[in-house]
């Protein structure tokens, strides 16, 4: 049975249906035995705590999305998108685009009219249809082959005859021959590896038509084995020119078979969970949306965790080579400019930020926390960048930019925070910034400096 609940949701039976529910959030009743499987994982898993946390009642999800099958209960965490009205399907589609740059399949759009028949799939099947449609596009580009040396005993001479090996079997046969030769075969690791991710998928998908193109795809492997370890399998793909095409299904196929999202856990009794950490799928999703607005923003590169060998503390006076470091800084994006603009220091955060008014004082405040401040402050001061710092969060109620001004000593320069709301229904479209964020990158002084000369 398929259930669905949104991070931080909570699971619960109808006997312990907890009060005052949080409307902002998904939640799910559950049968009896459907939480004893789930609450079993949960209590002999140290990964399942990572994702949900036990109050002695409820089971509550924590920032993780993805996807939890116990033997009676396919759970679905899907991410607390903010401003999508759509309902579960928007949301799938919303993140599947989020999450194609983490798992390098970004190269290859997926058909808005695929994503339109994903109603009432959970993400595991989608991920599955995925998967299928590439495997369907490879096939019709035909399967590579390769030529594999082989070793038999046959009835004509071929290649070449091991003579020693020849001797020992055919001493009586003398109308046969052991030979070694070449055969040009399909039967290379990257399609057994395919071919073996067909096998199990047709296992764990509950789609009619997911089933029938797998059964279909699985005769179109007939002459290809299937992978005995795909570990060592996946060490020797070896993806050369005219093989582009293999490397979404293959990108794919590492995903099921060896359950590496960027944390796959699995528990006991045939529990399978594959899940992401929203933090990381929103920060990597950010950095591929920079690089794909380079050119609008006037972005030159887009440096992830800042440059190498950068930071603040040392056991000497920091200029040895034999000074021991520690606490190095990592800003999530460390932008160099063109032209003569100094480097802009950026981060991501997956946390709802929203503003307040403090109706004593007459100003805004926003709820974020203090470890962000002194982190993005100690990146202003250290890097030779701008005077302002950008903090990328997802939108709350269409959020309009925010900039504050961090207290510094007296006449030194005024450095700042701008908060960017990324609303992410709008910028999955086309995966750049739209025309609203083009100046999100005009610090207080580039500003006051434009208005001076639209003045003159």
């Amino acid at each position: 049975m398929n259930k669905s609940i949104s991070e931080y949701g909570c699971i619960y039976t109808a006997d312990k249906e907890p009060k005052n529910l949080n409307s902002k959030f998904t939640h799910q009743e559950v049968t009896n035995i459907q939480w004893n499987e789930l609450y079993q994982y949960w209590q002999d898993s140290d990964d399942a705590k990572k994702i949900l946390e036990f109050d002695g009642h409820h089971l509550k999800a924590k920032s993780y999305v993805g996807i939890i099958q116990t033997e009676n209960l396919s759970l679905e965490i899907l991410p607390k998108i903010y401003e999508v009205d759509e309902g579960e399907e928007k949301t799938r589609e919303i993140f599947i685009e989020m999450l194609k740059p983490l798992l390098n399949i970004n190269e290859v759009q997926i058909n808005k009219a695929d994503l339109s028949v994903t109603e009432n799939r959970n993400i595991y099947e989608i991920f599955i249809t995925m998967f299928v449609e590439y495997v369907d596009t490879l096939i019709h580009k035909g399967l590579k082959s390769q030529y594999i040396s082989k070793e038999d005993n046959q009835f004509f001479l071929k290649g070449k005859l091991k003579f020693n090996e020849h001797i020992k079997r055919n001493y009586i046969h003398k109308e046969r021959f052991y030979v070694e030769f070449d055969e040009y075969m399909s039967d290379r690791v990257e399609n057994r590896l395919l071919k073996s991710t067909i096998q199990l998928l047709l296992k764990k998908t509950d789609d009619y038509e997911n089933k029938r193109k797998l059964r279909q795809q699985l005769f179109v492997f007939d002459e290809v084995q299937f992978s005995l370890s795909y570990e060592v399998d996946i060490a020797k793909i070896n993806l050369h020119r005219g093989m582009e095409f293999y490397k979404i299904p293959l990108q794919l196929a590492k995903v099921f078979l060896t359950h590496k999202s960027f944390t796959s856990m699995r528990g006991k009794d045939n529990v399978f969970a594959l899940l992401f950490p929203m933090e990381k799928v929103f920060e990597n999703y950010i950095e591929f949306v920079l690089n794909n607005s380079k050119d609008e923003l006037g972005i030159d590169k887009v440096l992830v965790n800042g440059s190498k060998d950068e930071y603040l503390l040392s056991d000497g006076d920091g200029d040895g080579d034999g000074d021991c470091k520690m606490a190095r800084l990592q800003p999530d994006y460390l932008l160099k400019m063109k032209g003569d603009r100094n480097d802009i220091v950026t981060d991501a955060k997956w946390k709802l930020i929203q503003s307040s008014e403090d109706d004593s004082k007459g100003c805004d405040k926003v709820n974020i926390s203090s470890g962000d401040v002194y982190q993005i402050f100690s990146y202003l001061h250290f890097y030779d960048c701008e005077n302002t710092a950008y903090l990328f969060v997802p939108e709350v109620n269409q959020e309009s930019f925010n900039t504050f001004t961090y207290r510094d000593h007296k006449g030194a320069k005024e450095k700042y925070l701008k908060i960017i709301p990324i609303n992410l229904t709008e910028i999955t479209i086309n995966n750049q910034f739209e025309k609203k964020y083009l100046s999100i990158f005009q610090t207080k002084e580039l500003n006051l400096e434009q208005q001076s000369k639209n003045t003159k």
